[in-house]
């Protein structure tokens, strides 16, 4: 992934396991510019390339203890951004088949019936999303409802960005443990499929 391999990279994973910001920083540096790049080839779009970065390099924060056993850290990250890029395009897969199977689907039912239906579910959904915990909350609505990057949240909320990504990240698993129950249901798995749960 890298032309040039990270100097001393033993010992900077060793530091970075101990939590150290300025090894993180050093491998931040050195290889993001080359997942990102490795990210926009196959995405074909900048902003979709910039969150494989935000959670390569938010996932190797989180493991830092790990990563003293790791004995090729670009190999490594090699892997995480496979698996990134293959999240969005399964996520992307996911939501164009919804779409279509849902212009498929002959809604006959009575329509009075319908609203109400639909109206219970986003009930359910409203509780949820109140059940957040505060930060959490704001986090999601900034993101979901004003479309904010999670750059922009990161400072308007004087947070790191790898915070913002990690709250969402817990924001989204807390609301489809909670949603579960009604997956199947197709109005709500639309919008489970927007909020990028599905």
């Amino acid at each position: 992934m890298s032309k040039n391999p990270l100097k001393d990279e033993k010992e900077i994973l060793r530091e970075l396991a101990g939590g150290s910001e300025s090894a993180f920083a050093r491998v931040f540096n050195h290889f993001s510019p080359r997942v990102y790049s490795t990210s926009l080839r196959f995405l074909g779009s900048e902003e979709s390339a910039q969150e494989v970065v935000q959670d390569v390099f938010m996932d190797i924060w989180l493991r830092r203890e790990k990563l003293t056993g790791v004995l090729n850290l670009e190999a490594y990250l090699q892997g995480m951004v496979r698996k990134q890029v293959y999240d969005v395009f399964r996520m992307k897969s996911a939501f164009e088949e919804l779409q279509q199977e849902l212009l498929r689907r002959d809604y006959a039912e009575n329509s009075t019936e319908r609203l109400l239906r639909d109206r219970e579910y986003q009930v359910v959904l409203t509780r949820t999303l109140e059940s957040l915990p505060d930060l959490q909350r704001e986090i999601f609505r900034l993101a979901k409802e004003d479309g904010l990057s999670h750059q922009d949240i990161a400072h308007r909320m004087n947070l790191s960005p790898l915070a913002v990504k990690a709250h969402m990240k817990r924001s989204l698993r807390f609301i489809r443990m909670r949603l579960e129950p009604f997956l199947s249901a197709e109005p709500l798995l639309a919008i489970l499929v927007f909020l990028g749960i599905r």
